[in-house]
């Protein structure tokens, strides 16, 4: 199927209209927790800006729990690959303690509310693990998804990735390496970009998600959007696509990014 897009104005009021829904979606659940699945970087960030700002009018989020899609890994003192130190400006786990959940935590406390704590992440020795982890916890209720601008990339699953792929180490493409580099400042050049990470694959994505919303925004991003907005499949070479086959998808993208 092709997915009818929602286009709004700018990435901020995209970021509203992600961050009502899930509001929306957490109300409707009754469950322990609710575990949202979350891209670091640009793409998400204007829905968790605009997430911190319900949580401070009163929004109940105590039950989220942040399910990160994937984390840099560099060799250790014994070789064996690790994640990078969470205090570096690119650790996605450092950007969703201080992009995600400290802003939110602010909210709560202003609004004397309870803030969620939890961050999971894959782990590079244990990658199966992860999928494990979901799986046990009911599978994730609502995932954020963002694509690579030149490449289709969705996480660090690379052109070329199995649809089967569950969570695993991969070897970063110069694209996908490329693109972060618009990211993360402290990435001067390329040969600072790490070269592998651990990732979220295109099966866990599909097949432990009860829903999707596929998050498209800047005029940079207008092949990466006609790519999904007209896939019916899967398509190896552009791994974003995955959203066409995901249970519940949507395409949220701004006018830069439509073309309109």
């Amino acid at each position: 199927m092709t997915l009818p897009p929602m286009v709004l104005p700018d990435p901020d009021t995209v970021g509203e209209a992600v961050a009502a829904m899930i509001l929306d979606r957490l109300a409707a659940t009754k469950g322990q927790h609710f575990l949202l699945g979350c891209p670091g970087g640009r793409t998400g960030a204007p829905s968790y800006r605009a997430l911190a700002r319900l949580a401070g009018r009163g929004a109940d989020l105590s039950r989220l729990v942040i399910v990160m899609m994937d984390e840099y890994v560099v060799p250790g003192a014994d070789g064996a690959l690790r994640c990078v130190d969470p205090e570096r400006s690119y650790s996605c786990l450092g950007f969703a303690r201080r992009q995600i959940l400290g802003p939110i935590a602010a909210g709560c406390a202003a609004a004397g509310t309870v803030a969620p704590t939890q961050v999971w992440l894959p782990d590079p020795a244990d990658p199966a693990g992860y999928d494990e982890r979901i799986e046990a916890a009911g599978g994730i209720d609502l995932f954020l998804l963002a694509t690579g601008a030149s490449d289709g990339h969705i996480a660090f699953n690379q052109p070329g990735t199995a649809r089967d792929s569950r969570s695993h180490v991969t070897e970063l493409g110069a694209a996908t390496r490329r693109d972060n580099m618009g990211t993360f400042p402290e990435f001067t050049t390329l040969d600072l970009v790490p070269t592998h990470g651990v990732t979220v694959g295109i099966d866990t994505i599909a097949a432990t998600s009860r829903e999707v919303i596929m998050i498209v925004c800047g005029e940079h991003k207008r092949d990466a959007y006609a790519r999904i907005a007209e896939a019916e499949r899967y398509e190896p070479d552009w791994p974003a696509t995955i959203t066409v086959e995901c249970k519940n998808p949507s395409l949220i993208a701004d006018r830069a990014a439509a073309g309109h």
